[in-house]
């Protein structure tokens, strides 16, 4: 085997197989995308972004991290937020769910959780929820949609 220029052939040989393994990483982690597809009937605040009722699919861009990102985006493509959150450990869920606080007739997003997960991914309160927190203590209702 001729070579071009004079490299030695084993480091271009382990250069070679970790980057197909990284490749095959990458690719394992998109086919295994953690998405959640919901009707939400009421329009709804997500982190500073106010969302219109209708069909939405909630995507976690950022699986194998701690602090995990949502995508929420209207199955029209029309409205989208992101949503940084946090994770909660409770118990092992059969279906999918997403859970609003509601204040009065305002919505907030409040957490997901995926179907066959134990860990919530609870939204990171913006200063707009704290505030209708406060100015509505007492009053507020959790509102719980089972996702498809």
């Amino acid at each position: 085997m001729k070579r071009l220029f004079n490299i030695p052939l084993m480091p271009i040989m382990i250069i070679a197989a970790l980057a197909s393994v990284l490749a095959l990483n990458a690719q394992a982690q998109t086919s295994s995308t953690q998405r959640v597809i919901a009707n939400i009937p009421f329009a709804f605040s997500a982190g500073k972004t106010t969302l219109p009722a209708g069909r939405y699919t909630i995507t976690v861009l950022n699986p194998t991290s701690d602090r995990k990102t949502l995508q929420i985006r209207s199955m029209n493509g029309r409205a989208s937020a992101l949503v940084l959150t946090m994770t909660s450990d409770g118990n092992v869920s059969d279906t999918a769910k997403l859970v609003f606080d509601r204040y009065g007739d305002q919505y907030f997003f409040a957490q997901a959780q995926l179907a066959g997960e134990a860990t919530s991914l609870a939204a990171v309160r913006t200063k707009q929820h704290l505030d209708k927190q406060v100015a509505k203590a007492g009053k507020k209702t959790v509102v719980v949609i089972t996702a498809e």
